[in-house]
């Protein structure tokens, strides 16, 4: 592998959502120990990636996409264990601090569902989606179940080319993000969770430029400037991250990155490591295109 300056630009562009939103916190006199949080995240999540693009693990010998399914279904499942809020259940607390799951799980989820897609076939992961996307709209969770579904009826229906098969994908689908837009939950928007781009427009029109730019760049890498012969799952991811930044104009979804909240730093984080490490190691096994 020949590393460069340039393999690791990716993971900076976390640095100015997380930064503005943690002006925007601290000048509308939001308590230190949140926006601290987040920029503690940034900085170990930034130097556990750094290394994991160093490392001279090869991806493509990898083989524990199955372990990082399973896992990432358990921890989904786990949610309904935990007391929740107001009927909504998303989270796992370890300690004071409580994990959005799927905004950890779904990007990893995204590409190891893609290597099954390459190993297993067509139809056990077309369950593996299913079961995914009830859960999702079971926890309530418009914002993720759709951030999640759409990229993978496009990874799905890329996979196959009966028609029937591509209706029966995207109808079953489709039904479960209609019905979860229509019986949204009904929590309250937290200030500085999903309405830190209100704080941001208070503090002036330039705060809220910079902010919804320092947004707009996160998904780019994935669909502009996807690794060599990994085009579908890159795209995919990146438009997993666009549905959800979309979502919270529709919703009281969290604002990723910039807003508090440490799961989407870990899976946004999960997501350009592989994105990073994905350009130096993705070679001519793989045609995600057939």
């Amino acid at each position: 592998m020949k590393l460069r300056t340039a393999n690791f630009i990716p993971l900076m562009l976390t640095i100015p959502a997380i930064t503005i939103g943690a002006i925007a916190m601290y000048l509308n006199e939001i308590p230190t120990l949140i926006w601290a949080q987040n920029m503690f995240f940034l900085v170990i999540a930034g130097l556990i990636s750094f290394f994991a693009v160093l490392s001279k693990l090869n991806m493509k010998r990898s083989s524990a996409y199955d372990i990082s399914i399973l896992i990432s279904l358990l921890l989904i499942i786990l949610t309904f264990i935990s007391p929740g809020m107001d009927g909504v259940h998303r989270w796992l607390s370890i300690g004071i601090i409580n994990f959005n799951v799927s905004m950890i799980v779904l990007p990893i989820l995204i590409i190891e569902l893609w290597k099954l897609l390459q190993i297993k076939g067509l139809s056990f992961t077309i369950i593996i989606t299913i079961v995914v996307s009830i859960l999702l709209s079971i926890q309530p969770d418009a914002s993720q179940l759709t951030g999640f579904a759409i990229p993978m009826m496009v990874m799905l229906c890329r996979k196959t080319d009966k028609k029937v098969l591509r209706l029966l994908i995207v109808g079953i689908l489709s039904i479960l993000i209609i019905l979860s837009w229509v019986f949204l939950d009904n929590l309250s928007p937290v200030a500085y969770v999903e309405g830190i781009l209100s704080l941001l427009a208070n503090m002036g029109l330039i705060w809220l430029i910079l902010g919804v730019f320092s947004l707009a760049i996160l998904p780019v890498p994935f669909i502009l400037f996807p690794p060599k012969n990994l085009k579908l799952p890159s795209v995919c991811v990146g438009l997993y991250f666009i549905i959800i930044l979309i979502s919270t104009f529709c919703g009281n979804f969290p604002v990723p990155l910039m807003g508090y909240g440490v799961s989407p730093i870990i899976g946004y984080f999960i997501a350009i490591t592989w994105y990073s490490k994905s350009k130096l190691t993705s070679g001519p096994l793989h045609d995600p295109l057939r």
